[in-house]
């Protein structure tokens, strides 16, 4: 039995196996779960006697905990997710997402392009969706979109994400289910 087992009552080991879930046992009568959210703990005291023994007050606790981790973007760990609650500080409204010009001047040609942003396991990195200064309302929202779904991928894939598949956004429409192809005259 590790350290973190040794202070849970023998009848509600199994329950507390994969995490605590908040739970801590101060006294004989029953079990405390605690979930803070803003400063304030949204847990309380589970009575033994009150909810039929030690077996329902703790599943009566991690039930609780499980709820109140869904209500507020919880991670299965129990911890908040950052990303989620950072605010957008771009052009486009997006977090990770923005849209810039520049001037290219060896060919004296203005592209327009959506930069997304993310990190590889804390290395900051961009990767950008380039249009001609002259393109179509199409084109922007097709780069735009493009963009968003990157990041947005990279937000649920965390540190296993791969951007590979988005050097085929010229063709595909990755930010659609099944990922159709293109019209074949879209960019002309």
């Amino acid at each position: 039995m590790d350290g973190s087992q040794r202070n849970i009552p023998k009848e509600v080991r199994d329950l507390l196996v994969e995490s605590r879930f908040g739970i801590s046992f101060p006294c004989t009568s029953g079990c405390q779960m605690r979930f803070v959210e803003n400063g304030k703990n949204l847990g309380g005291f589970y009575s033994y006697r009150q909810w039929g023994g030690i077996r329902p007050a703790v599943q009566a606790a991690k039930s609780r905990n499980l709820q109140l981790r869904a209500q507020f973007g919880r991670t299965k760990a129990g911890r908040r997710r950052i990303r989620e609650f950072a605010k957008a500080n771009s052009n486009t409204g997006v977090l990770g997402v923005s849209k810039n010009a520049y001037l290219d001047k060896r060919r004296g040609v203005t592209y327009i392009r959506y930069m997304a942003a993310w990190n590889d396991r804390g290395t900051p990195k961009t990767r950008g969706f380039h249009l001609c200064e002259g393109s179509s309302g199409d084109h922007h929202f097709h780069a735009l979109r493009t963009a968003i779904a990157f990041r947005k991928e990279w937000e649920r894939d965390g540190d296993g994400f791969d951007p590979a598949r988005f050097q085929l956004w010229k063709t595909k429409r990755l930010y659609e289910p099944g990922e159709p192809d293109l019209p074949s005259d879209f960019w002309d």
